[in-house]
């Protein structure tokens, strides 16, 4: 299964599991998403833009690790187990960007926060921009 698709069913399998509205997530992911697209788009030029862009989305994502990886937590085994992955390719190719290897892309993490916007909403991967 590929990044975006564990994205996509992580997030679709949790809206199923809680009744709770994650329209604040979505909004944040959005802002975030923006902000990705806005660095991706200026990376060779704003430096410190695309650093505070990915840091932001970083710490997005250590929070929802730390969120899954917390004994309350009451998603399945397998989603909680879906979304620290993504924490851990998110946190890994961040590090390789701010790191300097201009041979890895943004635009994964960019797709990575689309395809959890689609699953919160609920829409098929791609419906949320």
């Amino acid at each position: 299964m590929t990044v975006s698709a564990l994205a996509r069913n992580a997030y679709q399998q949790s809206t199923k599991s809680t009744a709770e509205p994650r329209s604040v997530e979505r909004q944040l992911l959005t802002r975030l998403t923006s902000a990705l697209i806005a660095a991706d788009k200026s990376r060779d030029t704003d430096k410190a833009g695309v650093a505070r862009a990915l840091g932001k989305n970083l710490e997005f994502w250590t929070v929802i690790a730390a969120d899954v990886a917390s004994e309350g937590n009451q998603l399945s085994a397998e989603l909680r187990s879906q979304l620290f992955y993504l924490y851990e390719f998110t946190r890994y190719t961040t590090n390789k960007i701010l790191g300097g290897d201009d041979s890895v892309s943004i635009h994964p993490l960019i797709e990575i926060n689309q395809n959890i916007m689609a699953g919160l909403q609920g829409g098929p991967q791609g419906a949320a921009s």
